[in-house]
């Protein structure tokens, strides 16, 4: 009797089959398309002027009709007409009005509800602005600043409400939304200009396009988030829809709209020193002069007027949502102080002290210029290196390998097959057919180089983000300490950075990678910080009953359940790092931040729509593949 032995044939097992095929194919892809195209040349521009010639053209005939032809003369024109009473009675009425009282209406808004706080910091702001010489330009800048909130308002609101119960149109409007607050500024600059000329009208149809975004956005969510629960009890007390939106769920969702004003307000000013470049009055003027001459202390003192600026229309904002209803003898008392201050405005009036004692101005902060040559002087040992392993070891070498030593197919198969990982065939596909559009443009090269530097600059922010945001998420005295200077961060011009860092490190990629990771970082400690603070108290406690140590309770699991959030300050430290481009472009960064200032310099209407194309991809692709990174994140919920 013979045993049969049976026959062991090795087979691949699935999971491994699951795990490593990708790769494998990864690899093979790349490897093939390197071999069948790493002898070709750059990227073919196949369509350079395909899209470039038809809107020169139209930049053409804008040039050539502005002044007679019926769409201007019966929209544009009138639509101009309109903008500019509106902020030049903004202005006038500011202007018109002594110092004093400008004050005490100001602080009047948050006193009314009690929120002396508030009041006090509307005061100290305005009375910075004015000390340093500056009361004009911040009239100015308020007056720009409250013509474009009025407008975002006036059109936001009616939007949101309607994305809020048209799920169709929010669809639709969410793309729309997405170019306008990822489109630089600049590239809105040059068509605004031929539409309505140089003054203060293109800057702030340029400040409400970038700032719209959040007011559409942030109404909408706070219009679905009021409780189905209050809606349903308005309908069952005969509430009309109309009744019900307008007694019910606008006022409920009164703070999130209000978070989204703050939210523009931040914005917007972002976009006010670059609307000075277009004929714009304010505070941006000083900024850009102080660029121009290398004067830092000046342009810290401009930028701390800007962040004045901000911090009297926050609080003015936030009180104004404010509710609580006032006693009838706080009415009174509210009903005497106004009175005190119309006496105050008329007898200054006529005793002509309505305007700002000259005290002093911005050169009170020219000492800071002694600091700043000091530290360029004797600390260029470490700038210089800094500078040096940056370019040598961090930008050049990555830039060469994805435009040079990798061909170009390899790049987007790469890219695609990394989309089609995170969020499937559909974003991989979108994603490869962007790169392969911004190539075909003739926007290569150029592309490269903004990716090489963005990723870069968030990878450092992020190296600084997250620890300190996880720091300050275990230790609300850190938190409350750094939170004063991330408002700073945050708020002060960016183009305020661009002037120590320029001298420290000359002209070229790094200023503009440090400046970005100094606006950048922001929301990257704060988005980690609110993660490390929501991770659940039981699930701390339970680690410390197993005999955790606060070291392992922190990378066990505070960071692991707080990873979703921390990604989503990745996506915000990306995001802030493209808006960034063209102010690294200024200063010698190259790629698609140069060539926006080519565009504006040289009224170059097509190449604009390309960049600004390219740029809008650019970020499409990264935010769609963290946000899909993020949500891979999250805990999976068993099904009960």
């Amino acid at each position: 009797m013979t045993a049969t032995v049976p026959t062991i044939t090795p087979s691949v097992d699935s999971h491994t089959l699951r795990r490593w095929g990708p790769l494998a194919g990864l690899a093979a892809g790349a490897v093939v398309l390197q071999v069948v195209f790493g002898a070709s040349e750059n990227f073919p521009a196949r369509w350079d002027t395909t899209f470039a010639a038809p809107i020169d053209d139209a930049g053409n005939w804008l040039r050539a009709n502005r002044q007679t032809h019926p769409v201007f003369t019966g929209f544009f024109t009138p639509l101009r007409t309109v903008v500019d009473a509106i902020i030049n009675a903004f202005t006038d009425i500011l202007l018109w009005l002594p110092w004093y009282a400008v004050l005490a209406l100001a602080a009047a808004v948050p006193a009314r509800v009690r929120m002396y706080r508030a009041a006090a910091t509307i005061v100290g702001a305005l009375l910075y602005t004015g000390l340093i010489g500056f009361w004009e330009e911040t009239m100015q800048t308020l007056a720009l600043m409250s013509t474009a909130v009025f407008l975002a308002v006036l059109i936001g609101l009616p939007l949101g409400v309607i994305a809020a119960f048209r799920p169709g149109f929010e669809a639709a409007l969410r793309p729309v939304l997405d170019v306008m607050q990822t489109v630089p500024a600049f590239i809105y600059f040059l068509p605004l200009f031929m539409l309505f000329s140089i003054g203060n009208v293109p800057g702030t149809v340029a400040t409400l396009i970038y700032a719209l975004p959040p007011v559409v956005r942030l109404t909408t969510l706070g219009i679905q988030s009021v409780p189905e629960s209050a809606v349903q009890a308005s309908e069952m007390y005969g509430a009309t829809p109309r009744q019900t939106l307008f007694k019910v769920q606008l006022p409920m969702a009164i703070p999130s709209i209000i978070t989204g004003l703050s939210q523009t307000i931040m914005m917007a000013l972002g976009v006010v020193v670059l609307a000075t470049l277009v004929g714009a009055k304010g505070l941006g003027s000083p900024v850009l002069q102080s660029l121009n001459q290398r004067r830092t202390g000046r342009g810290i003192a401009a930028g701390l007027a800007i962040m004045a600026v901000a911090m009297v229309l926050d609080r003015m904002w936030k009180s104004a949502a404010e509710r609580d209803p006032l006693k009838r003898h706080d009415r009174r008392t509210l009903l005497g102080v106004l009175g005190a201050i119309l006496v105050a405005i008329t007898i200054g009036r006529f005793a002509s002290v309505d305007t700002f004692p000259e005290v002093a101005d911005w050169t009170l902060f020219d000492p800071v210029d002694d600091g700043v040559v000091w530290i360029r002087d004797n600390l260029r040992w470490v700038t210089r290196t800094f500078n040096d392993t940056l370019v040598t070891y961090a930008f050049l070498p990555a830039r060469d390998l994805l435009s040079t030593t990798l061909a170009w197919p390899v790049v987007v198969f790469v890219t695609g097959w990394a989309c089609w990982r995170v969020k499937g065939l559909g974003f991989a596909a979108f994603s490869a057919a962007s790169l392969l559009f911004i190539g075909l443009i003739g926007l290569w090269d150029e592309a490269i180089s903004t990716l090489v530097s963005v990723l870069i600059a968030s990878a450092l922010a992020l190296a600084i983000a997250i620890p300190v945001g996880i720091w300050a998420g275990r230790r609300p005295k850190v938190e409350a300490f750094i939170s004063p200077i991330l408002d700073g961060l945050q708020t002060i011009p960016s183009l305020v950075y661009i002037i120590p860092v320029v001298i420290f490190f000359t002209v070229g990629v790094v200023p503009g990678i440090v400046a970005t990771i100094l606006y950048a970082m922001v929301p990257g400690v704060r988005i980690t910080a609110l993660g490390i603070k929501e991770v659940s108290t039981e699930s701390l406690e339970a680690s410390r009953t197993f005999g955790a140590t606060p070291r392992q309770t922190l990378l066990g699991v505070r960071i692991p359940l707080a990873a979703p959030t921390i990604m989503a300050g990745v996506n915000q430290v990306i995001m802030m790092s493209l808006a960034m481009v063209i102010i690294a472009g200024l200063v010698g960064g190259g790629g698609l931040g140069f060539q926006t200032v080519v565009v504006l310099k040289d009224s170059e209407f097509g190449l604009g729509f390309e960049v600004g194309a390219a740029l809008v991809l650019m970020a499409m692709i990264l935010d769609r593949f963290t946000e899909a990174a993020a949500d891979k994140m999250q805990p999976h919920r068993s099904a009960t």
